[in-house]
């Protein structure tokens, strides 16, 4: 078979992005020819270049000699060079989602999506099932700490991956189980309207088989709406304010960087009934309920309940998931994603457990979301202890006058005097003079801050 597919060669365009660079190394492994471009050499690229796929930097016709299929993401313009190129040249045009879903059509497979907390659950299925000795292949939108990268090969049966809904492309995604973590009214320049999106929720679990199950969050408003006149496709709901929900979560407490609580089983799965006990090595409630959806989904995949606890305490996380970086002075000093209100609050509460003096280091993402949730920044934003705003990380969209960073901050100001706009050039020096103190300081968002806060840690070398 790897024979077979070494004569198949497929070119990915936009080959550093997350997505992208978890599937073209899949593909490498099964034994494709793999090539790609992109723009710049990041972490990614070098990862693949290191295991001998071949990557050139920019985009140009010329990167197209002898493929048998091109590969794009929902982040490729159609009049992309290459696209073009493809197009006269009557080259095989393949989404990512697409080619995802080939290659999932041939094990049995764990959908993970939702607004918040996909990468964290597909990470935490996929150690659980490679607790279980499952050996799950894995595809996540994130770096796994304990496989240093975004995706796993493995040989088993079971196939975990995390589905996309920004662009509709879950829809094309066969699989047996789904998880879905919460549901926020976002994407609506793809969706229109909040209806668009709802009913894509529900197209996504009637695409299960009439033998499939959906693991779903019970306590998610959006998501009850849209559970509430299902008949055609069985459901586990669970919850930590509904009793009577299939898994009730209640007993929650922490202890520093482990979170414990029980679970009662108000149905059987697997023969795992009644009330267990569980304690994740990651803090806060959200990771809570991640992890709860997380074992559900390796009890349904037939990992013992045993292996399944021992997964959850040795948990490592995802990068940029309230990462640890080190101490600076007398300050311990996160990296985190969180870039949307929901996301924001969850840190902020998780970070409390460990120590109330918190500094967030904030970068927004995208003057399209300021604009859409522009009271719900300045409702979480304006609680911070105290907050440094930097320019908006555009992600390539045109500024939109009254959503940039000023803006927030001139809101925030009038709510909280411990705010205050800064310039990136400057920003080590400032935030600098807060390592005097106990402090966590949390560089937040989903731009290029993660690289200032790489910097940061390292200025007293």
């Amino acid at each position: 078979m790897i024979k077979k597919n070494k004569k198949i060669k497929i070119h990915f365009i936009g080959i550093g992005g997350i997505g992208m660079s978890g599937i073209a190394e899949l593909m490498h492994k099964i034994g494709y020819t793999i090539i790609g471009s992109d723009k710049k050499a990041g972490e990614n690229v070098k990862r693949l270049r290191d295991i001998g796929i071949i990557v050139n930097i920019g985009h140009s016709k010329k990167n197209l000699q002898d493929v048998n299929a091109v590969v794009f993401s929902s982040a490729i313009n159609q009049n992309n060079p290459e696209i073009l190129e493809a197009k006269k040249n009557k080259i095989p045009i393949v989404s990512r989602a697409d080619m995802l879903g080939e290659l999932m059509k041939n094990k049995k497979c764990i959908a993970v999506a939702g607004s918040h907390g996909k990468t964290t659950t597909t990470s935490l299925v996929g150690n659980i099932l490679e607790s279980g000795r499952l050996d799950p292949t894995i595809v996540n939108g994130g770096i796994i700490n304990s496989f240093s990268k975004n995706n796993k090969f493995g040989k088993g049966e079971w196939m975990v991956v995390e589905a996309d809904e920004s662009d509709g492309s879950f829809l094309r995604l066969p699989h047996q189980i789904s998880i879905i973590t919460n549901l926020d009214i976002e994407h609506l320049d793809y969706y229109n309207s909040p209806q668009n999106l709802y009913y894509a929720f529900e197209q996504f679990i009637m695409k299960l088989p009439f033998y499939g199950i959906s693991i779903i969050n019970e306590d998610d408003k959006n998501l009850k709406k849209i559970i509430k006149n299902n008949r055609a496709r069985k459901i586990i709901t669970f919850s930590k304010k509904n009793k009577i929900a299939n898994i009730f979560i209640e007993k929650i407490s922490f202890e520093k960087e482990y979170t414990k609580f029980k679970l009662k089983f108000n149905i059987s799965i697997n023969n795992i009934k009644g009330s267990h006990t569980y304690k994740i090595k990651a803090i806060g409630i959200h990771n809570v309920l991640n992890g709860t959806a997380s074992i559900i989904a390796g009890l349904l995949s037939g990992v013992k309940n045993n292996y399944i606890k021992t997964a959850l305490r040795n948990y490592i996380g995802v990068k940029r998931r309230f990462t640890y970086l080190g101490r600076v002075n007398l300050s311990s000093i996160y990296d985190d994603y969180a870039h949307h209100p929901t996301e924001i609050a969850a840190t902020l509460q998780g970070a409390k457990q460990i120590n109330k003096n918190i500094i967030v280091v904030f970068q927004p993402h995208r003057y399209s979301r300021t604009k859409i949730l522009f009271n719900d920044f300045i409702s979480i934003l304006s609680k911070i202890n105290k907050l440094y705003l930097l320019d908006t990380y555009s992600a390539g969209e045109t500024k939109i006058n009254g959503y940039e960073s000023n803006d927030l901050y001139i809101n925030l100001k009038k709510k909280n005097k411990k705010i205050f706009y800064v310039g990136k050039n400057n920003l080590n020096n400032i935030i600098y003079k807060e390592t005097t103190k106990k402090n966590i300081i949390i560089f937040m968002g989903a731009g290029s801050i993660s690289s200032m806060a790489s910097n940061f840690i390292k200025i007293d070398e």
